[in-house]
């Protein structure tokens, strides 16, 4: 934990906003009529930093929280991504998809999308690779035709099961340091974020 004598500012979101209600203007009696009187614009004041942290130091991006998520984010990406490729000759984004469908069954292309945070051209990238190596199956929807709806073969199902027992030890192993109460709470404060 930091010391008042070392701290620094976590992100540039760190303060409250001016919560006072506004002020009418006064009213200027000129005769019969009241006119209102603007009065110059006055220079906003800062906000109070909303932690103990956050000081009157310049912007740092290695301070700044949201940077600070996005680079534990990249990280494990990368670790996983590494194992994925030399254990299974996998893309990060094709074992997103492979995991979404062996877990929802049929779904169409675009439901994949929202499941796996991937846009529409690295879900077909990663279905295109994935039905190429006989993991998934790409069957049109009866109903609409329009629709390609992507399901995985039981070897896909097979392999998504080994890599899913796979990421939860490295899972673990990322957590290692943390007690059971520490995980509960980093991901209720992770879902407050989004």
């Amino acid at each position: 934990m930091a010391s008042d004598s070392d701290s620094f500012q976590v992100s540039m979101f760190d303060t409250l906003p001016d919560m006072a209600p506004p002020q009418p203007k006064p009213a200027a009696d000129v005769g019969p009529f009241q006119v209102d009187v603007a009065k110059p614009a006055k220079v906003k004041k800062r906000s109070t930093p909303a932690t103990a942290l956050a000081s009157e130091e310049a912007f740092t991006l290695e301070n700044f929280l949201p940077y600070r998520i996005l680079e534990v984010a990249q990280g494990i990406s990368r670790r996983v991504g590494k194992v994925l490729h030399d254990e299974w000759d996998m893309s990060v984004a094709e074992w997103q998809v492979l995991a979404s469908l062996a877990r929802d069954g049929a779904v169409s292309v675009r439901e994949v999308e929202p499941r796996t945070l991937l846009d529409t051209v690295a879900v077909s990238r990663a279905a295109k690779r994935l039905t190429d190596r006989k993991l998934i199956k790409r069957d049109v929807n009866k109903q609409d035709k329009r629709l390609v709806v992507l399901k995985t073969t039981k070897r896909g199902r097979d392999i998504a099961a080994e890599i899913g027992h796979c990421v939860m030890d490295m899972e673990s192993d990322f957590l290692k340091g943390m007690n059971v109460q520490d995980r509960i709470r980093l991901s209720q404060l992770l879902k407050s974020l989004t």
